[in-house]
């Protein structure tokens, strides 16, 4: 064999070596921001109804098919929480007669089905659910008191109809009459979460979300007007939006932070100017997207 060929070998399976040094290096590289990224740094707990679904048209017809009537939509959310689905001054009394315990399971069984049937979660709200759920660093889901027969499975079908990935959600309680919803949330309180999230529409929620030490973004077009939020919650008025698209963008831009990067930053790439001599270019160039064996060749 030639020294000229002996060289040109040599030169080849030097390059083989350094390539395959930065193959590891970037595989490690990318280990460790894959290690990095899949920590659950933030928590995003939703409220359904009156949040992410207007339950209000599904509560009134269901409770006018039984002849009772909860009233206007206004009034709905200007009562206190046990009474709005009981009706106020002017429905309360005709409302408790009409209400037996037979009746209050065939009632539940028409909510379950207006449910499956016909609820829908907030078109401006499913692109940036379905981001969040797909985000390795957002522990994403719902915790809401609902009262269709199985609210599990209610509340996911109805996430998977609008378009929403309930599948590879991280978790939907359902909460039992008499359970609060502070003591849930506190539950999930953890020290691995940087920050922790609930968005909802009502008093109770900022109430409880607060107490739970989480930071709170409330909807004022759900079961709580403005008004009430302000006057009877004290919820802060900086806090408060008016309809889904005001507070989608605000939700984004708290989850924002939290965006995955889609690659690692760019290693230097090793020159070989001769055998057994390796320079590191200055301008750290991108490493090719080609194995070593195919750039040794080259």
């Amino acid at each position: 064999m030639s020294v000229k060929s002996t060289l040109t070998r040599a030169k080849r399976l030097s390059k083989i070596v350094i390539l395959m040094t930065h193959d590891t290096a970037n595989i490690r590289a990318q280990e460790r921001w894959t290690s990095a990224e899949m920590k659950k740094r933030l928590l995003v707990v939703l409220d359904f109804d009156g949040f992410l679904v207007n339950s209000y048209a599904i509560i009134r017809d269901t409770m006018d098919a039984f002849g009772l009537d909860i009233g206007d939509e206004l009034r709905f959310k200007n009562r206190r929480k046990f009474l709005k689905y009981f009706g106020g001054g002017k429905e309360l009394l005709t409302n408790l007669v009409g209400f037996t315990l037979p009746k209050t399971r065939k009632l539940r069984e028409r909510l379950t089905q207006a449910y499956l049937e016909s609820a829908r979660v907030h078109p401006e709200y499913i692109n940036l659910l379905n981001e969040m759920i797909a985000n390795p660093q957002i522990h994403c889901g719902v915790v809401s008191r609902n009262y269709a027969l199985d609210p599990g499975p209610t509340i996911r079908t109805v996430l998977g109809r609008s378009g929403i990935d309930e599948a590879e959600l991280d978790f939907v309680i359902p909460l039992p009459v008499g359970v609060k919803k502070g003591e849930v949330l506190a539950g999930m309180r953890s020290s691995r979460y940087s920050e922790m999230l609930l968005a909802a529409d009502e008093i109770g929620d900022y109430t409880a979300g607060s107490a739970a030490g989480y930071d709170c973004l409330i909807g004022s077009y759900g079961f709580d007007t403005r008004e009430r939020l302000i006057v009877k919650g004290e919820v802060p008025e900086h806090i408060i939006y008016d309809d889904p698209v005001a507070l989608t963008a605000a939700l984004g831009a708290r989850v924002a932070p939290y965006e995955v990067r889609s690659s690692v930053a760019p290693l230097p790439v090793a020159e070989s100017g001769f055998p057994g001599i390796v320079r590191v270019s200055p301008k750290g160039a991108r490493y090719p997207a080609k194995s070593a064996v195919q750039l040794a060749h080259e």
